[in-house]
């Protein structure tokens, strides 16, 4: 059985004034206006983890402009350049922190001895074909590195003077900024 199709009537059909029902467009039905929450591509899926440290504001902060940052959590990333402390929220960035003092640390003997120590057993079962011994060191790795992402951390602290000092360590990288009420 065959059956005919009038392609000027197909033509001069308008489908997005067509609202009989959504399943006549299927498989891309629309939506009448406007976007759903779930149609952000920032909400498709979750956050992916940070290593970066996370800080906590408990109350709106102002500064003397009159410009307000919010209270909620911020991601604190120091810049490529080593100048400034950025706050991000949700990926966006929502302030920046000139930095008045910076310290990069140099990692103990034992924790560089360490982390050798573990580089190497890794490679050495990788080489002899050792898959039990190798997820173990595989293991023994991460929760190192977990444990250094661990010591990172950011605080904001009311200097009592007319200024917050915001406090930011991260994998040996100790900066101070400070923002003015």
């Amino acid at each position: 059985m065959y059956i005919m199709i009038d392609c000027d009537l197909l033509a001069s059909f308008d489908f997005m004034t067509d609202f009989n029902g959504i399943d006549r467009h299927y498989p891309y039905p629309f939506y009448p206006a406007g976007i759903y929450e779930e149609d952000k591509t920032k909400y498709k899926s979750g956050p992916a983890s940070s290593e970066y440290p996370n800080l906590t504001l408990s109350e709106n902060l102002t500064d003397k402009y009159g410009n307000i940052l919010p209270a909620g959590f911020y991601m604190v990333v120091i810049s490529d350049d080593l100048k400034y402390l950025n706050l991000y929220q949700s990926n966006e960035l929502k302030a920046r922190v000139k930095i008045i003092k910076l310290v990069e640390e140099m990692k103990t003997d034992e924790e560089l001895n360490e982390e050798a120590e573990l580089i190497g057993k890794i490679k050495t079962y990788e080489l002899k074909k050792k898959l039990k011994k190798l997820r173990k060191a595989q293991e023994d790795y991460q929760a190192f590195l977990e444990s250094e992402a661990a010591k990172n951390y950011a605080s904001l602290k009311d200097s009592g003077k007319g200024y917050y000092i915001l406090n930011y360590f991260c994998y040996g990288k100790k900066a101070e900024g400070v923002i003015q009420k």
